[in-house]
């Protein structure tokens, strides 16, 4: 299995979107009616939303605290955050239902965050390659 040593740059991205889930997981959590009411998104799609987020944030906090991470872990992460993305663009454009103003713009800066933070991942995850094969050489050479 392919491992990969953590980099300072791929630890923080990992923390930034253990966090920003976190914090989603619990507005979604918290008012689920009333955000429903002003986004005119089913309120069980936005609890259950929030509940699925909890073990993703537990599995992001806990990859971002190894030293080594095995490379199909970190890609895995940066495919489901693109996955979200494309579902949260297609839901801003009614796919799933019929969103309100305030719905399309909540899952337009969902859409447009994950994807930003899913390719800082994923250039994080091809530096971290490139320095744990730099690392790796340098054992063997060494």
């Amino acid at each position: 299995m392919s491992r990969l040593t953590m980099t300072p740059f791929l630890r923080n991205v990992l923390r930034v979107d253990a966090v920003l889930s976190g914090l989603t997981a619990l507005a979604l959590m918290a008012d689920a009616d009333q955000l429903a009411a002003w986004t005119g998104l089913p309120a069980a799609v936005l609890t259950g939303i929030g509940v699925a987020l909890l073990p993703w944030t537990a599995l992001l906090a806990w990859l971002s605290g190894r030293t080594l991470v095995a490379t199909a872990a970190v890609g895995a992460v940066v495919a489901l955050n693109f996955v979200w993305m494309l579902d949260c663009a297609m839901a801003a454009f009614g796919a799933f239902g019929s969103p309100l103003g305030l719905g399309i713009a909540m899952l337009t800066v969902q859409a447009v965050g994950t994807f930003v933070i899913a390719e800082l991942e994923w250039i994080g995850m091809r530096r971290a390659s490139r320095s744990s094969a730099a690392h790796g050489e340098r054992a063997f050479a060494g």
